[in-house]
């Protein structure tokens, strides 16, 4: 946001309350449309001094069993974006970027914290604190770019804490990992679900390792996650032919995102909220570093206007609303759907087999893996696409063992029957389970579904426009 704004002649400001570099709590992913961004903003060659390892591969580990081992389906698709990703630390990404904005032309106070914000006579006023010293700043407009727990967010009234739209982590720095090439390994069992496990390999034996969960979910059932994170580096130890070495090499931190579903009105009477503040990040994979970076740059396009035409009332700033829901509800909106059937605990059997059965159907078919594989971190989703891909395998496996029943009943066998039976009854089971279990959170969810089906169809488009990126030209001219 700093940078593109200062590229434009803004005067811009950044506050906070660390001193860079810092640590952050993430997975580092960056994956090839934050590429894209950074190579725009000039920083790429930075993050690529220390030599990071390129990933091109994934692994998908269920219930303790590699399901999937191959390149990345749609990593190469579009021509216009890497083939790979990277695994950047947040404190060298942070600070690669927070440098590019100054060279822009952004002042920076570092170690400042914020106290208070209030509205006086068209500006914001800000208390800031640093050390022992308390100063005032004003401003015409103001950004919450401070994540989950913003602050500002706080200050207008727009705080969100929805535990169906959050995920907790526990994250560290491993080393000891045994791998030949940049695969990415994604964890998932019944523990974790629904969340999963990751490892996220860098140079020289070093990997970022971590799991993450949803917060509805350790909030009802009283899960341990740093419980789920030791047990998920004993799995890989056991599991994992790269991990038998691997040893956790640095403190173990915690940290929470708050994922697309949530976000609600992002503007205010002089400002708006990007990044995790504003909800940016993935319902399905929690990446949030390239939604955070996207959202800066629409929300630019709004501020820079704004100014110029003397507008920093929140009618006008309501544009902000209107770019980014055009730009991210065609994908997330998708995606914040299956988050949402993948909600119920009682059906982790039932999606973990048929994740299992989607993973060999994937290892067969490059067309099915690109298409239906893009809900788990693709650069382009196209939920009708998806969808006629899902409807016709499920068609064609009706056929198939519907046949293979017939003939096993002319031969007086049941075996297929009774298969086709047990899936049937799983999924039934899993519903009456929960149900039982708890009747009124079973509704609510159920609701929550069906009001999220009834949506897609008023977001759903032929393109996906994160693939094409927010016009990075555009915006930094």
């Amino acid at each position: 946001m700093a940078w593109s704004l200062a590229s434009r002649g803004v005067r811009v400001g950044v506050v906070d309350r660390a001193r860079f570099p810092r640590e952050k709590v993430c997975g580092d992913f960056i994956e090839p449309r934050g590429l894209r961004l950074f190579g725009a903003m000039g920083c790429l060659s930075h993050l690529e001094a220390n030599t990071p390892l390129p990933i091109t591969h994934a692994a998908l580990y269920l219930q303790s069993r590699c399901a999937y081992r191959g390149p990345i389906p749609f990593y190469g698709a579009q021509h216009d974006l890497p083939n790979y990703g990277y695994i950047v630390p947040r404190e060298e990404l942070d600070h690669t970027l927070l440098r590019c904005a100054e060279q822009a032309g952004a002042t920076v106070q570092q170690e400042c914290a914020l106290t208070g914000v209030e509205r006086q006579r068209g500006r914001s006023v800000l208390r800031v604190r640093r050390g022992a010293r308390e100063t005032t700043l004003r401003c015409r407009l103001l950004v919450g770019a401070d994540g989950a727990h913003s602050a500002v967010a706080r200050s207008a009234g727009l705080l969100r804490a929805d535990p169906r739209y959050m995920a907790v982590s526990q994250r560290a720095y491993a080393e000891g990992v045994e791998l030949d090439r940049g695969e990415a390994t994604f964890v998932f069992d019944r523990e974790l679900f629904p969340g999963y496990g990751w490892l996220f390999p860098m140079s020289n034996g070093r990997a970022n390792v971590g799991v993450g969960i949803l917060a509805e979910v350790r909030e009802r059932d009283g899960i341990n996650v740093r419980g789920l994170f030791e047990a998920f580096i004993e799995k890989l130890r056991a599991t994992h032919p790269a991990c038998g070495r691997i040893q956790v090499a640095s403190k173990v931190l915690g940290g929470i995102v708050k994922t697309f579903g949530g976000a609600g009105p992002n503007y205010f009477e002089g400002g708006i909220l990007i990044g995790d503040a504003g909800c940016f990040v993935d319902p399905m994979t929690g990446e949030g570093i390239t939604p955070a970076a996207e959202s800066a740059l629409l929300g630019a396009a709004v501020l820079s206007e704004a100014l110029e035409r003397g507008r920093t009332d929140r009618a006008f700033l309501a544009r902000y609303q209107h770019a980014f829901r055009a730009y991210f509800d065609p994908a997330m909106g998708y995606l914040d759907f299956c988050a949402c059937l993948l909600r119920n605990r009682h059906l982790s059997e039932c999606w973990l087999r048929a994740v299992t059965q989607g993973c060999q159907m994937a290892a067969q078919d490059d067309a099915f893996a690109t298409v239906t594989g893009a809900t788990f971190g693709g650069m382009a989703i196209q939920p009708l696409s998806i969808a006629l891909q899902l409807w016709t395998r499920s068609a064609r496996e009706v056929v198939v063992r519907g046949a293979g029943i017939f003939r096993e009943l002319l031969a007086g066998t049941t075996g297929s029957a009774r298969a086709a039976a047990a899936d049937w009854m799983s999924w039934q089971v899993g519903l009456g389970r929960s149900f039982l279990d708890d009747p009124r959170w079973h509704v609510a969810w159920a609701a929550d579904v069906t009001q999220k089906w009834l949506r897609l169809p008023t977001t759903w488009r032929t393109h996906d426009p994160r693939s094409r990126g927010p016009l990075l030209s555009a915006l930094a001219s």
